[in-house]
């Protein structure tokens, strides 16, 4: 198991200069489960005055006693914070010191769990904030929460709290870059690959061993029964929702290559219309599980959408572990990966490979074109597929296609680009345009001699993804 941090740079640098400030701070920080949340705010606390308190399912006066703890811990003792037996009590207490202790940073970890034991407390809470934004007393607080449901109502309209947070940090999974940081010693190919399967959620990452093959990580850490990960989508969905089956299903449909409207809806039988499937999908949409595409050059009007899992290890985990629980759970891992998943693991990789491009050229583009990119997607119509596509800051437009093949590229699929850039609306008559193939391989000698020839040509292997 590993033990580093990785990436979270600029998420590091927002939390510590807010921190800073001379006026009081309410920080918002909602993820996934699983995302690194707490260790990405134990990291930013290091080194700086702070009370920290991971809330758990307890009873209210549990987890004031607990938390009251927390504060002798970093305070000291103290006669009066242990005669007080209510929150309000609690944070008077916190903004006495704060006057004396600038800079001290509140972390309530969970939060959703305090407020599920004690439903006034966002009210209780912010009647105290108003009173210590009214003294200015230098208090951070940060109020954390993987029930992303529950942390984005806490800020809606008619909630207490709305509208008194200074910063909402909402975490996103690790970059494809950062993620395989975590294998140090491998190929880029595999590197990618174990993204493919891992995705970038931190806690995912951190439970694989570097030293030894993705397929045995693979076997170990997902499919063995009693592994980690084993039964994680499961637990993800049952920690936001009260029924699972429907959008498991859902999910399970999307990665089985079910990616219209209408053949998510065919494959949903006890689902009857668009009306009742719009909830779910909306649902899983704001949950962060899966992804909603709009093709580039579709009209304003035109419902011409794709959806995705917007997690590399869910779509794993549906397309492979799922349709195989039962073999799985009569202990047979090893046949299942040697059938079921090795021989079809470059197919799925096409796909995922297709979304590392995206994110190339959405995070990291300009290293290649010089400019950043303005906007990233792809473009389709019923008889041909772009799959990269996008717009400069300066105004040129690019076209990619990404092939996980074992071969190698050669020109023709570079012409079959260009000539499917030829018959979209999007991008026309900007100039000039860029041209990209993206290949796990490499290209054929043909190829490289015209990218040579034409600076508006470019290929891109695994290594220059993986960067400088």
């Amino acid at each position: 198991m590993l033990a580093m941090f990785v990436g979270r740079v600029q998420e590091l640098q927002i939390l510590g200069r807010e921190y800073n400030r001379s006026r009081p701070s309410l920080i918002v920080v909602l993820g996934q489960r699983r995302v690194g949340k707490s260790t990405l705010l134990l990291k930013s606390i290091e080194g700086r005055s702070h009370i920290y308190y991971q809330a758990t399912k307890l009873t209210d006066s549990d987890n004031q006693m607990l938390f009251k703890q927390a504060i002798a811990a970093e305070l000291g003792s103290d006669p009066l914070l242990n005669s007080l037996n209510d929150w309000a009590g609690i944070w008077s207490y916190l903004q006495q010191v704060a006057a004396q202790r600038p800079g001290l940073t509140v972390i309530l970890d969970e939060f959703p769990y305090l407020c599920e034991a004690q439903p006034a407390l966002p009210s209780i809470l912010q009647s105290a904030w108003d009173r210590i934004q009214a003294q200015a007393a230098p208090l951070n607080l940060v109020l954390c929460g993987s029930k992303i449901s529950f942390m984005e109502e806490l800020l809606a309209e008619r909630n207490p709290l709305r509208g008194r947070q200074t910063i909402e940090l909402d975490l996103a999974p690790l970059p494809y870059r950062d993620a395989v940081c975590c294998f140090p010693n491998w190929s880029p190919i595999e590197k990618l690959s174990a993204y493919g399967v891992f995705g970038g959620m931190p806690y995912y990452l951190s439970l694989c061993d570097p030293s030894a093959p993705l397929a045995v990580n693979i076997r170990e850490v997902i499919l063995d029964r009693g592994a980690a990960l084993h039964d994680e989508p499961n637990l993800l969905l049952q920690a936001e929702l009260t029924s699972v089956s429907r959008y498991a299903s859902i999910l399970h449909a999307i990665a089985d290559g079910c990616k219209e409207w209408g053949d998510i809806l065919g494959r949903l039988r006890d689902i009857k219309g668009s009306s009742q499937l719009s909830p779910y999908v909306k649902k899983l949409e704001g949950l962060r599980l899966i992804q909603i595409i709009r093709s580039l050059d579709a009209h304003e009007r035109q419902r011409q959408y794709r959806y995705y899992l917007d997690d590399p290890f869910l779509s794993f985990w549906y397309r492979f572990v799922l349709p195989n629980w039962s073999a799985l759970e009569s202990g047979h891992s090893q046949a299942v990966y040697e059938r079921m998943i090795e021989p079809f693991l470059d197919d799925y990789m096409g796909c995922l490979f297709e979304r590392i491009c995206q994110e190339y050229m959405r995070l990291y583009g300009q290293e290649l074109l010089g400019n950043p990119a303005q906007e990233v997607g792809r473009i389709w119509a019923g008889d041909f597929d772009i799959d990269v596509a996008g717009k400069l800051l300066d105004g040129s437009v690019f076209y990619g296609e990404c092939k996980w093949w074992k071969n190698l590229v050669g020109e023709n699929i570079l012409d079959r680009l260009i000539e499917h850039s030829t018959r979209t609306t999007y991008g026309k008559g900007n100039i000039p345009c860029h041209y990209l193939i993206f290949a796990r391989q490499g290209f054929t000698a043909d190829l490289k001699a015209r990218a040579a020839n034409n600076p508006n040509i470019y290929l891109v292997t695994p290594e220059k993804l993986l960067g400088p």
